[in-house]
């Protein structure tokens, strides 16, 4: 089931799929806590949180944008469509709250993943470091 959650709920996850090895505060980001952010989670029958995404208005060069960080689907869960189920819901979200541009920082190896959603490259990979290689992906929500 996905719903809104508050940012704790989903910061384990978060630090263990996107920042293993990194202190725990790693998987904090100072836009969190902007207004109008919303954090979405898939919880299992159990209750525990298994994929997770937030999204948060911020412009890119300029335009106004909602971006989207986070995304992380726990290992055994992974490919059951988990990932999509919490991008869509998240899209849905943005377009409830009026839609545009939605973009993130995307890791290359999450590339497909991103374009089979419909999303499209913007300039070339750069380096995170401590992270890797990444590219700005793009999608308009209506």
């Amino acid at each position: 089931m996905i719903e809104e959650v508050p940012l704790d709920d989903i910061l384990d996850l978060r630090w263990r799929v996107l920042r293993p090895g990194q202190p725990r505060d790693s998987a904090m980001f100072a836009e969190d806590r902007r207004p109008g952010s919303f954090h979405l989670a898939y919880r299992d029958e159990a209750g525990d949180v298994v994929s997770c995404v937030t999204f948060i208005p911020q412009d890119l060069d300029g335009q106004p944008a909602w971006r989207f960080r986070g995304m992380a689907t726990d290992e055994a869960q992974r490919g059951r469509g988990l990932g999509s189920e919490v991008l869509a819901a998240g899209l849905a979200g943005v377009a409830a709250r009026g839609g545009g541009l939605v973009w993130c920082n995307a890791r290359v190896s999450a590339l497909e993943f991103y374009r089979r959603h419909g999303f499209a490259q913007r300039g070339e990979i750069f380096d995170i470091p401590n992270i890797g290689p990444h590219v700005v992906l793009t999608r308009h929500v209506d």
